[in-house]
């Protein structure tokens, strides 16, 4: 083998390489399935998501998740919303997280961002959303206390951008 070939074949071997390492960023974001779960005050409880969509104001897009918690009682009934920027990742990025539940005719309703929160947006595109968090808020009668919070939510329409 000459020396030209010798480097030629090295030449082939790490386009290769790069190449291979680079399909996978084609494919475009890995998204988790759609799960919701959390504790709530000591409580493993699951959510259905129940919508999603980006809201348009002075200061940009504005990225809105429902989630639910029904039963077939009137009396108990769980939701919460969320609000952060469209497409912004990061601690603590989250604006609103809007909670209700009425369980044994008793109401709760309040946003966490007035107590104690904590998140880690993980994912925020136009095909998925992801994050972590935790919370407690006080409502003068009753306390709420989230942990292990965790919504992944794979949209079933993926924005236009």
């Amino acid at each position: 083998m000459t020396c030209k070939t010798y480097y030629i074949n090295v030449l082939i071997i790490l386009l290769s390489i790069v190449f291979t390492a680079c399909s996978d960023d084609d494919k475009g974001p890995v998204c988790l399935e759609t799960n919701i779960t959390m504790k709530i005050n000591g409580e493993s409880q699951s959510f259905e998501a129940s919508g999603y969509g980006i809201i348009l104001t002075q200061n940009g897009y504005i990225l809105d998740i429902n989630s639910g918690r029904y039963s077939n009682t009137p009396y108990s009934e769980q939701s919460f919303s969320i609000l952060l920027p469209y497409k912004k990742t990061g601690v603590n990025v989250i604006e609103q997280f809007i909670y209700h539940q009425y369980i044994d005719n008793i109401s709760f309703d309040g946003d966490f961002m007035n107590g104690e929160f904590e998140s880690n947006v993980i994912t925020n595109n136009k095909s998925c959303f992801y994050a972590t968090f935790s919370g407690k808020l006080n409502d003068g009668n009753q306390e709420v206390i989230i942990t292990e919070g965790k919504l992944s939510y794979k949209y079933e329409n993926p924005f236009d951008q």
